[in-house]
């Protein structure tokens, strides 16, 4: 076809799709000759290069918010190979200004004769980040929380934050429906803004939270606001003539003039509330930062983290421990563990900033890059040890991810490693999953020959449940238990797990084995495996290939 032929064409189309667009933004993208036609109303707000742009989604991916970038390219990979026809979504689109507003994109494709997309075609309405109210509550909504949140970095404010939200609100809604449910929260959040008066903002966040964010206030003086609305939510709060009880949980962030962004705070700030809900009934959890880090320390560096995950996982590696059969000491499998390096930082152990990034979107990026490395590193010792198994601990993100199985049949068949030698560690914030969603996913993971590890069983949530309703391959044991294993409770209690485990028919390996004398202390156990630094550190493939091969 002419350049001329296939502008007429797309002309014809985008005149067509214009009439029925009722004055939205119209795009046609022509598949075969890689070229999108723009309206001109698209051009100016996007400041595109003009109203023809050839290998126009490229160009597009720099208006993509960073944080939606991935389930774009994963829509345009459905749309582009033809496994999706119609299409509605809404992804952060920077405008010329630099801003970002949520844009809606709403198609369809025509495919040719062979039954391939020939055209994709459109409209796009801006839905705005001006539209900043919460119809519920009338409150500012998330995207005015960030527009805010964004402006006091820039401006190098000193505040406080903090993201509170309401327990068990499902329960309520399928309980007493959900206008009751709207009340609770309008009820909820005319308390909190009586609380916080003239001296913060309030915010209604997703779901049933809430923030507020202060410039005037301390963070004790936070604390103290903070523990009036959960004793309020406690005595019950008055909704429709009936006193309402809530459960009430609370994480605060004290922030200001640093080298970070607003997501890397809100990221912390989840954090915290995340302790407070889970492992701390409901008081409020200041984020307090790392481990030999202040909360400012710690900030940058959860912001230069997030940075090099956006950089391609730059400055991140592996080193792998060795895990050992009990009986022959011989290597089995090994335990793919990740390392970050910061100039400012130095070698920074996951534990600084894994806790953090668990919830965040990013943990996505980053889990399927260790696994990509991973098998890419594996392969190469499964060519000289096939049964050798590969342990990758896998986060609350990647478990509920709904491209999960996408993923990992495309980095497995990519990498040519085979799934049977793969085996998955559930972390113990896995757990923290709904017990339907996680018991679905171990069994889907498993049909595909994925073996399935709780890491530190016996600690944290409902670990016999998941061993019963579970059944996974392996359970490592709570590393506590091992390293005081002189105590004859801690002694006892390895036993009777490691027993259990086995007569349920799951393996148990064990993990922190530090001396001979831990070794010693649990031969006689039904143990299938062991790992810990009497039998090897973790290191590098090299010295892998180098030592057991």
């Amino acid at each position: 076809m002419t350049n001329t032929k296939h502008r007429k064409i797309l002309d014809d189309l985008f005149n067509a799709f214009t009439m029925v667009g009722r004055g939205n933004h119209v795009t046609v993208y022509d598949v075969k000759n890689n070229e999108t036609r723009f309206s001109s109303t698209i051009v100016e707000l996007f400041d595109l290069p003009g109203e023809y742009v050839p290998s126009s989604n490229e160009i597009w991916e720099n208006h993509i918010h960073p944080e939606d970038m991935n389930s774009y390219r994963r829509t345009m990979k459905a749309l582009l190979s033809g496994e999706i026809e119609g299409y509605d979504f809404s992804y952060r689109t920077r405008l010329k200004d630099g801003s970002y507003a949520l844009i809606r994109y709403i198609g369809s494709t025509i495919f040719d004769s062979e039954g391939k997309p020939d055209i994709i075609g459109g409209i796009m309405i801006n839905e705005g980040i001006a539209a900043v109210t919460d119809p519920v509550t009338l409150l500012r909504n998330q995207y005015g929380f960030f527009r805010d949140l964004v402006a006091a970095i820039e401006l190098k404010r000193n505040c406080v934050i903090v993201l509170c939200g309401i327990n068990h609100m499902n329960k309520i809604n399928e309980e007493h429906g959900y206008l009751f449910g709207n009340a609770v929260l309008q009820q909820t959040a005319w308390t909190l803004q009586e609380l916080v008066g003239q001296d913060g903002t309030v915010y209604r966040m997703e779901d049933a939270k809430f923030a507020f964010l202060t410039e005037s206030l301390s963070p004790e003086e936070v604390a103290v606001k903070y523990e009036k609305l959960r004793r309020a939510a406690q005595a019950g709060l008055p909704v429709e003539n009936v006193r309402q009880v809530l459960s009430i949980n609370g994480g605060m962030i004290h922030f200001g003039g640093g080298a970070y962004d607003e997501r890397t705070i809100h990221a912390c700030l989840k954090f915290a509330y995340s302790e407070s809900k889970f492992y701390h009934n409901g008081k409020l959890v200041n984020y307090n930062g790392a481990i030999g880090l202040n909360t400012h320390e710690s900030l940058e560096l959860v912001a230069e983290v997030r940075d090099d995950i956006l950089m391609d996982c730059e400055n991140f590696s592996l080193r792998y421990q060795p895990v050992f059969n009990a009986d022959t000491e011989k290597l089995t499998a090994i335990e793919a563990l990740l390392c970050w390096h910061s100039d400012r930082f130095g070698d920074v152990p996951p534990s600084a900033y894994v806790p953090v990034l668990e919830r965040d979107f990013l943990f996505e990026e980053l889990g399927y890059w260790i696994l990509r490395h991973a098998m890419e590193d594996g392969l190469k010792l499964l060519k000289i040890k096939p049964d050798l198994m590969l342990n990758v601990n896998i986060s609350p993100a990647q478990i509920v991810d709904d491209f999960l199985f996408d993923e990992i049949d495309k980095i497995s068949k990519a990498v040519g490693f085979p799934l049977k030698n793969l085996c998955f560690e559930l972390t113990q914030s896995c757990r923290l999953i709904e017990p339907d969603i996680l018991r679905r996913i171990v069994r889907a993971l498993k049909r595909r020959g994925i073996l399935c590890l709780i890491d530190d069983f016996g600690s944290g949530v409902a670990s016999i449940d998941f061993l019963r309703d579970l059944a996974p391959n392996f359970i490592k044991l709570e590393r506590d238990y091992i390293m005081h294993i002189k105590d004859a409770g801690n002694l006892l209690i390895v036993r009777h797990l490691s027993e259990l485990a086995s007569e349920l028919g799951t393996k148990v390996c064990l993990k922190g084995v530090e001396d001979a004398e831990i070794r010693e202390a649990v031969k006689t156990f039904p143990i299938t495996n062991v790992q810990g630094n009497f039998y090897s550190e973790a290191i590098q493939l090299n010295e892998i290939m180098e030592r057991y091969f």
